[in-house]
């Protein structure tokens, strides 16, 4: 957990210019200036530090995030081998399932999605949700579940249990029951908790050392996901396509 004591308000407030405009999309100095009650001269320094960095773009008298975040984030999903290989994963599994698939990792009590394809496509989905809450996510609830009741407690009191969807679980004991649940069948189940009319089954990932690395999912539209597909046929090709990037892990003797 960070320490307050060592935060920056400047660059909190930065950040927080960034997240408003990811929000908003195009948005005006008056729009962040009414957003965080300070001066619209304030806005121009934290706006003009932005852009002479690439993190922001001006389009007329509107502003926008630049390309300079796509290309951080690309190495995120780049610079590291393991990484790589679950991007290489994620295509098997899409194709395998003839669904939807995904890697994600944990990074500061949320769920950031790395890797997504679907079925059949030549580039990735038009998924719009990178980054996410937990709990509300079959990734999400199976890491939850590797993790020390402990430490769930902190992620809660961190962050609470937000509602996404009418069928997001948002009490601590629903949470502590599903994640036994998951313990016990090895995978989590998201039905329609994250996004409305989707569904989908996860697995956490572990490396060799015991440490999470991340997870894999499939998921696909309700209407044409039943239980038995989820808990049988998608479950075998899930587990299937764990067991071989585990294995291939260990043969690249990645760390």
């Amino acid at each position: 957990m960070s320490n307050d004591t060592q935060i920056l308000t400047t660059t909190e407030t930065s950040i927080t210019i960034l997240e408003f405009i990811q929000n908003h999309g195009q948005v005006r100095v008056d729009d962040i200036a009414d957003f965080l009650e300070v001066s619209r001269g304030t806005v121009y320094k934290h706006i003009s530090t932005l852009m002479k960095h690439g993190f922001v773009v001006n389009k007329g008298d509107e502003y926008l995030l630049g390309g300079r975040l796509y290309d951080l984030g690309m190495h995120v999903r780049t610079h590291d081998k393991t990484y790589r290989l679950a991007g290489e994963c994620v295509v098997t599994l899409a194709n395998r399932s003839n669904e939807e698939a995904d890697f994600a990792i944990e990074q500061n009590g949320r769920l950031v999605t790395l890797f997504d394809w679907v079925s059949g496509s030549t580039k990735p989905s038009s998924r719009r949700e990178y980054y996410q809450y937990l709990h509300t996510t079959s990734i999400g609830k199976a890491i939850l579940a590797k993790y020390s009741d402990e430490r769930i407690r902190d992620e809660i009191d961190r962050w609470g249990l937000p509602q996404v969807t009418e069928n997001t679980i948002t009490s601590r004991e629903e949470l502590f029951r599903e994640l036994e649940t998951v313990r016990e069948n090895g995978y989590a189940i998201n039905n329609q908790e994250s996004r409305s009319g989707k569904r989908a089954i996860g697995m956490a990932v572990e490396h060799p050392s015991g440490n999470v690395i991340g997870g894999f999912s499939i998921c696909g539209p309700e209407y044409r996901i039943s239980d038995l597909e989820l808990h049988q046929d998608l479950s075998n090709v899930l587990t299937e396509g764990v067991e071989e990037f585990k294995r291939e892990l260990e043969t690249q003797n990645l760390p």
